[in-house]
Order: structure tokens, then sequence, then C-alpha cells
């Protein structure tokens, strides 16, 4: 019979390592009610303070883009009207051009007219030569009044037939140079002060 019970020694090893075996494990941790609905109210309320900053960010980028596409469109419709108003004009002239040639072409007395104007301020004592296309020259010269010749020329005045001048228009040759007095002329004088204007009220509106 030995001096020394083991088992004793054995019991008691085996109680000192289930006793470390129990400190190394880490202690569970317990909460309150309050705790836990505190730690719940401050979740929410972070969670909806962060919803509520992303959706203000994403409000801001949908009013940037919005305000883009407006300032795009705004941009788009005054390039149209500008567009539109060049094609606008430029068919009132060619519709008027037509017109007129038209009406020149049926009443000598408009031609007349055109021509009258044209020398109205040249002096009395010039020599001129009026150069009128051939169908206008065979307009104004044939009749059985022939009032053009009559009422306007003199002796100082000529009349010649010209393939080179438009009809309805007149060209007036004399010491002082070429007057234009066409039709043409006059229209184009019309659509350039048309343009002028158009341009100066877009630059006012800017």
């Amino acid at each position: 019979m030995s001096i020394f019970d083991t088992s004793e020694l054995l019991s008691g090893n085996t109680a000192h390592h289930s006793a470390q075996q129990v400190s190394d494990e880490p202690s569970s941790v317990t909460m309150t009610e309050d705790e836990l609905a505190h730690r719940l109210s401050e979740s929410f309320e972070k969670g909806l303070t962060e919803g509520k900053n992303l959706a203000e960010r994403g409000l801001i980028n949908v009013f940037r883009s919005l305000r883009s596409a407006a300032e795009g469109v705004r941009a788009l419709r005054e390039k149209v009207m500008r567009e539109s108003e060049d094609d606008l004009i430029d068919l009132i002239m060619k519709v008027a051009r037509k017109v007129i040639l038209r009406e020149v072409s049926m009443d000598r007395k408009i031609l007349f007219s055109v021509v009258q104007a044209a020398i109205a301020a040249l002096s009395e004592r010039c020599e001129i030569t009026i150069r009128l296309n051939p169908d206008d020259y065979i307009l104004v010269t044939t009749g059985p009044a022939d009032t053009f010749r009559n009422e306007l020329l003199t002796d100082r005045m000529r009349l010649k037939a010209d393939p080179a001048v438009f009809q309805g228009s007149c060209q007036i040759d004399s010491e002082m140079g070429t007057i234009d007095a066409g039709i043409d002329g006059q229209l184009d004088e019309i659509f350039r002060r048309m343009v002028e204007q158009r341009v100066l009220l877009m630059d006012n509106d800017a």
C-alpha cells in the first residue's frame, strides 16, 4: 500500500483543470430590455438619417439633370427658331419676287413707275441709256399709244434691250455711273434690311 493516494491527486488535478477551463470561457453578455430598446432606436435613427441623406443627394442629381436638359431644350428651341426665321424670310422673298415679276409682265405701268423713280434723281441734262430685259422692252415700247415713250423719254434718253438684265429690272447708264433700279435690286435691299433688323433684335435680347 502506497503512502500517497493517487486517486485524490488525480481528482484534484481534474477539478483544477475544469476550473481553469471555466475561467477561460468568455462571460455571457447580458442586456436589459431598456438597453435593447435604446440600441434599436439608435440604429433606426441612424439608418433613417443615412437614407434621408442618400435620397437628398439623389434628388440633387435629378434636379441637376433636369436643369441641364431644360437648358439644352431651350438652346435647341432658339436654334430651330433662328433657322426657321431664315427659311421663312427666304421663302417670303422668293414668293414676293415671283408675284411682282408676274404683275410686271402683265402691267406695263409698274415698270413705267420703276424707271420713272430711277431717273428722277438724275439731271435733265444727263444723257442716259435705259437698259431693259428684251421682254420688258417689247412690253413698254408697243401699244397703240406708246405711253412709255411719250410720257417718260426725252431727247437725251434712249431705250435698249439687254438680255443681261433680269425681267422686271432695269439698268440706267449715265455720266454719273450705272444705277440698278430693278425689282430684284429693291427686293434684295428689303431682304438685307430684314436680316439686319432681326440680328439687331437678337443682340438686344441677348
